[in-house]
């Protein structure tokens, strides 16, 4: 617009020197066309833009209405009263972590971070970054409602990123952020993304890097987890102890029901048969009737 307006003076400047030049006799009338051919010059800016790719160009006109927007990266053309006012479509980061300093810039915003109370009214902080993309349809809605970019991330993006955390962290115990973070993050997601859908704003990633506990809520829990481990080694012995007399009663079982098996069949039967056997397989034996205790001298 600046330039719009310094074009149209040297302009007027121009045509009034060609004019008196004209009216004096036509002398110096040539001079006249400097400043016409600067301000032609300076009517470029002022009627073309450049726009990167990544960008979402919104064209405003001089008394504030949304003339349109543009997507495409390049040269475009615009009228001389026509304003432009650039979006950000990039991956764009909102990153809170520690004592992070509050800044932002464009479709993005740093600064510290996030405290939370969790199901059981335990207070923790927790470090969390939030990656998110801009839909270029969205842009004149954002700058009616907004204006500028970081106005909006400032009043909207940011103060989510914030307070969604907080009220999706009621939904787990104190257990549960230190052991299941992520379970924790992809509830802020499934969260953000409903919340940001009508805006136009992709959550392309939730990170939440760390979750701290006040000391003397993480020693009890160390406590306890140092308890059940204990617990756990305690059973795992019993399970080692069971399955050894069970071991050791399976064979024990197994040697009795082959002894009996193997007592079921010595029937007389069978016993007079290992006698005879005994009889024919012996080289020298002397056989004496049942019952006799006749002591029988070799020769």
């Amino acid at each position: 617009m600046v330039w719009f307006i310094i074009a149209i003076i040297l302009l007027l400047i121009g045509v009034g020197m060609i004019a008196v030049a004209l009216a004096t006799g036509g002398d110096g009338a040539g001079f006249g066309f400097v400043p016409i051919v600067v301000a032609g010059l300076l009517m470029i800016p002022a009627c073309l833009y450049s726009q990167d790719a990544g960008e979402v160009v919104v064209l405003k006109n001089m008394g504030g209405s949304i003339a349109g927007y543009s997507a495409d990266a390049g040269f475009h053309g615009k009228l001389p009263w026509q304003s432009t006012v650039k979006y950000d479509t990039r991956n764009n980061v909102i990153s809170y972590v520690a004592k992070g300093k509050e800044d932002y810039d464009g479709g993005s915003a740093r600064g510290p971070q996030v405290t939370v109370n969790d199901k059981n009214g335990a207070q923790a902080d927790i470090d969390i970054q939030v990656n998110y993309s801009l839909d270029p349809k969205y842009a004149m809605d954002l700058y009616k409602d907004y204006g500028k970019q970081t106005t909006f991330v400032k009043s909207v993006a940011a103060v989510d990123v914030r307070s969604v955390p907080r009220e999706v962290s009621g939904q787990f115990d104190t257990i549960q952020l230190l052991t299941d973070r992520s379970k924790y993050t992809a509830a802020i997601q499934k969260a953000l993304t409903a919340k940001w859908k009508d805006m136009g704003l992709r959550v392309e990633q939730v990170s939440v890097q760390e979750v701290r506990y006040p000391k003397s809520i993480t020693s009890k829990y160390a406590e306890a987890q140092a308890a059940e481990i204990d617990k756990q080694k305690a059973l795992n012995e019993q399970e080692v102890e069971k399955t050894k007399a069970e071991t050791k009663r399976i064979k024990a079982q197994g040697e009795a029901d082959a002894n009996k098996v193997l007592n079921d069949s010595l029937t007389d039967s069978v016993l007079r048969q290992h006698y005879i056997d005994a009889l024919d397989n012996a080289d020298q034996l002397i056989v004496t009737p049942d019952g006799v205790n006749t002591l029988v001298q070799p020769k």
